[in-house]
C-alpha cells in the first residue's frame, strides 16, 4: 500500500484493552505487517497506538461483516474476544445492534446496545464466543503449576496460582508464549481466585505482551476454572488488570456450560475517531 494513504478509523476500547478499527468493507484494504505495526506503535502520533489492529472487510460466508485481527507486532492471529466486542459495539454506532461478525476463528453473533458518537461513551458488548478445545494439564516451567490448554478461537495456557498473577505474566509471560508446546505460539493467563466464580487475571498476549484485558484469556481461565472444578459451571466474574481496586464494574463476565454455550460480556468505551497514514 501506499504509504502517502489516508486511512479512517475508530479507536475503542475493552478494559483498557484497546484497539484501532478500519472499515475497510468497501475499499478491499489489504495492510502489509509493517504498515500494522506503524499504526499499532505507541508513539504513533495519530492512533495513539493499540494492542490489537482490527480491520473490516465484507463478509466471506453468511456473517455481516469479516475481521482481520493483527496484533501489534504485525501478525495476523484468529480471535480476538474484546475485539470482538469493540466491533460488535462499532456496528451498533452504525446502527446495527446485532451482528455475525465473521473470523478466522469462526463466526460470532454479538449484540451491543446502541453507542452514542462522543468520546468516552461507553457500551456494554456480548459476544457468543465458540465451545473450547481443553487438553491435558502440563508442566512449562519448574517453578509453576501446571498449565490447563484451553482453545477459544486462538490458544492459550491458563495456570493458577495463590496470588501474584501480575508479576508472574511479566516475568514468565514472554517465555511461555514460545513454549514448544504451542507451536502458533499461545496467549499465557496467571488467575487466582478471589472468591466464589470470582477471578482474577493477568494475561501475557502472543505479539502484544501485557495488557489491561484480555477477553479470550478470561473465557479460557473460566473454562479451566469450571473443568478443574475450581469454579461452578454458570457465569464467573473475571478482573483484569484494568480493575486495580476490585470494583464490580469494570469486570469480564463469562457465562460458561461445558457443551452448551459459551458468552463473554463486558463494557466497550469509544476513545475517537481519527485518520491516519498507512
Amino acid at each position: 500500500m501506499n504509504q502517502n494513504t489516508t486511512l479512517a478509523f475508530a479507536k475503542m476500547n475493552g478494559l483498557g484493552n484497546d484497539f484501532v478499527i478500519i472499515d475497510a468493507r468497501d475499499t478491499g484494504l489489504t495492510l502489509a505487517p509493517d504498515a500494522v505495526r506503524r499504526l499499532a506503535a505507541r508513539d504513533n502520533a495519530d492512533t495513539k497506538g493499540c494492542d490489537q489492529l482490527l480491520v473490516l472487510h465484507a463478509p466471506r460466508q453468511n456473517g455481516d461483516v469479516f475481521m482481520q485481527i493483527f496484533n501489534a507486532d504485525g501478525s495476523e492471529v484468529e480471535a480476538c474476544g474484546n475485539g470482538t466486542r469493540a466491533v460488535a459495539a462499532f456496528m451498533a454506532r452504525l446502527g446495527q445492534d446485532k451482528t455475525v461478525i465473521e473470523t478466522l476463528g469462526g463466526a460470532l453473533a454479538c449484540q451491543s446496545q446502541s453507542q452514542t458518537q462522543s468520546q468516552g461513551a461507553a457500551a456494554r458488548a456480548e459476544v457468543n464466543m465458540p465451545l473450547p478445545q481443553i487438553g491435558a494439564a502440563l508442566r512449562l516451567h519448574e517453578n509453576l503449576p501446571d498449565a490447563l490448554p484451553v482453545h477459544v478461537g486462538n490458544p492459550h495456557g491458563v495456570i493458577f496460582v495463590e496470588a501474584g498473577t501480575a508479576g508472574m505474566a511479566a516475568q514468565y509471560g514472554f517465555q511461555l508464549e514460545r513454549h514448544s508446546a504451542f507451536p502458533q505460539r499461545a496467549n499465557i493467563n496467571f488467575a487466582c481466585l478471589q472468591g466464589d466464580n470470582l477471578i482474577r487475571l493477568d494475561t501475557w498476549e502472543r505479539g502484544v505482551g501485557l495488557t489491561q484485558a484480555c477477553g479470550t484469556g478470561a473465557c479460557a481461565t473460566a473454562i479451566a476454572a469450571i473443568t478443574l472444578g475450581l469454579c461452578t459451571p454458570g457465569a464467573v466474574t473475571v478482573r483484569p488488570p484494568y480493575n486495580q481496586d476490585d470494583n464490580d464494574a469494570d469486570v469480564l463476565v463469562i457465562d460458561y456450560q461445558p457443551d452448551t454455550h459459551l458468552l463473554m460480556s463486558g463494557p466497550v468505551q469509544f476513545d475517537f475517531d481519527g485518520e491516519a497514514a498507512a
